[in-house]
């Protein structure tokens, strides 16, 4: 009865545990759907999208991050879980409407900006579920539960995936009702989370009332953000702005993640592309190499990754993290080399890119893996109290902006230079690897000089470190 490993978890935390698990197990259904290179292979396979069209629905869950600044400038100082349950319902409510999706070339336009919408607000649930799990999970345990977490919402994923890829090769039109149906199943998952509660944050927002300020360190910086924002988000750059020059860590770690996440970026349309076009394979096929593989590889791996990297921190594990992303994208840039010669080269090179695309993928669910924690709760190494809506707004925004850019920068290498854009890719990814590298370093030699931890649970804070460094001039 303990499968999830419950009895682990600290004992305050345990309902929440239990109540966000049994909302995953629906929500995770709706939730892979709407994120994973489904909707990707659909544009291609049934509407007989082009690169650009296949480009955008793959290039959407980065760019939707654009506006988890937002987000999470306007979660700051407010009730997390109204904000979470508004965001979810309107993610579910733009993917009902596929329902009405034309089967014709102007419906995959229509399609693609469905997906764009719903992954629009899906941005803003996993931007407020982080900061849920700062309140309602000790650092200690922090990984290890968002692993227990998330493996829970990968597990649920993988039949509907493989079942999508079968029905789609059965009816192409089948995503009329296909979509709405899981949309149905997210929102009894979302209606289980209702009874989840955000441990501390009534007492924070009294306290802050109380004190006629925000509850926030340097409210002056992270003040709660009032709707005007919407229509003047110079004011939410602005203050990312001056979150990354006062913590410039944290900006050189957002650097580091830049130039991976472009190397990710760039290569992932492409591998759509090949995939579908190129070796031609079928719905069910496709979303195998695509999306279940990793998935698999992420659900056996997640635990290892927690374990570690509730032991060392975050800096060392994207150190190691980063390795695996850099394999995926030279393993499969193998593959795009034999596919691009498999007509002249015969059937066994068709064999072969079609392995080398799933061994790519393979080390692609091991980045993945480890990817789910760092993404979602790296940026608390560096954030201090209430910080973490923002920065974790700053840090996905930044995943958008090359979101916004790579795919298509891909997809015009690939055009271009074919295989080409694997190396680039490469030493792109070897760059952020680098960064990470001396960010490990630097904090290992702070560390070894008996100065404070910057870790999980011992951060700096960046208020401290300005009072030290203004000490020492």
């Amino acid at each position: 009865m303990d499968l999830l490993r419950v009895s682990r978890v600290p004992y305050m935390a345990r309902k929440n545990y239990v109540v966000e698990v049994q909302h995953l197990l629906l929500w995770g259904l709706f939730a892979g759907l709407i994120e994973g290179t489904v909707s990707a292979v659909v544009v291609s396979k049934t509407f007989g999208g082009s690169n650009l069209l296949i480009t955008v629905v793959q290039a959407t869950p980065a760019f939707a991050n654009l506006v988890s600044l937002l987000w999470g400038a306007m979660s700051v100082g407010r009730r997390k879980m109204p904000l979470f349950m508004a965001m979810a319902a309107a993610c579910i409510a733009a993917a009902l409407t596929i329902a009405f999706t034309p089967d014709d070339p102007a419906g995959g336009w229509i399609f693609a900006a469905q997906i764009c919408l719903a992954r629009v607000f899906m941005s803003g649930v996993v931007t407020i579920r982080a900061s849920l799990w700062k309140h309602n999970y000790p650092r200690s345990h922090r990984a290890r539960v968002t692993a227990g977490l998330q493996i829970v919402r990968t597990a649920v994923s993988l039949p509907l995936i493989l079942g999508c890829g079968a029905l789609f090769d059965w009816d192409r039109l089948a995503y009329q009702w296909f979509y709405p149906a899981i949309s149905i199943l997210g929102a009894l998952g979302l209606l289980l989370f209702r009874r989840a509660r955000v441990r501390g944050e009534r007492a924070g927002l009294q306290a802050g009332a109380a004190d006629g300020d925000s509850p926030i360190a340097e409210p002056g910086l992270v003040a709660p953000f009032s709707l005007v924002s919407l229509i003047a988000p110079w004011t939410i750059v602005r203050r990312m702005r001056d979150v990354l020059r006062q913590d410039t860590r944290f900006a050189r770690y957002c650097m580091a993640q830049f130039f991976i996440g472009m190397a990710n970026l760039m290569t992932m349309p492409v591998n759509t592309i090949i995939v579908t076009k190129v070796l031609a394979l079928s719905y069910f096929y496709s979303n195998g190499v695509l999306d279940v593989i990793p998935r698999l590889i992420t659900l056996a791996a997640l635990p290892l990754w927690a374990r570690w990297y509730d032991r060392v921190g975050v800096l060392p594990f994207r150190v190691v993290n980063s390795v695996c992303w850099g394999a995926s994208i030279a393993v499969c840039g193998l593959g795009a080399i034999l596919a691009a010669h498999r007509h002249s080269a015969g059937d066994a090179w068709y064999a072969a890119a079609v392995v080398g695309f799933a061994v790519g993928h393979l080390f692609y669910g091991l980045g993945q893996s480890g990817g789910l924690l760092a993404w979602n709760i790296g940026h608390l190494h560096f954030a201090e109290d209430d910080k973490a809506e923002l920065y974790m707004g700053i840090h996905v925004s930044l995943t958008g902006s090359r979101g916004l850019l790579a795919p298509f920068l891909g997809v015009f290498l690939y055009e271009w230079l074919n295989w080409g854009v694997y190396p680039i890719a490469v030493g792109l990814c070897l760059v952020g690897w680098l960064l990470f590298a001396r960010l490990a370093r630097e904090e290992r030699i702070v560390n070894g000089g008996g100065a404070a931890v910057c870790r999980e649970g011992a951060s700096i804070t960046g208020q401290a470190a300005r009072s030290a460094e203004s000490a020492r001039r």
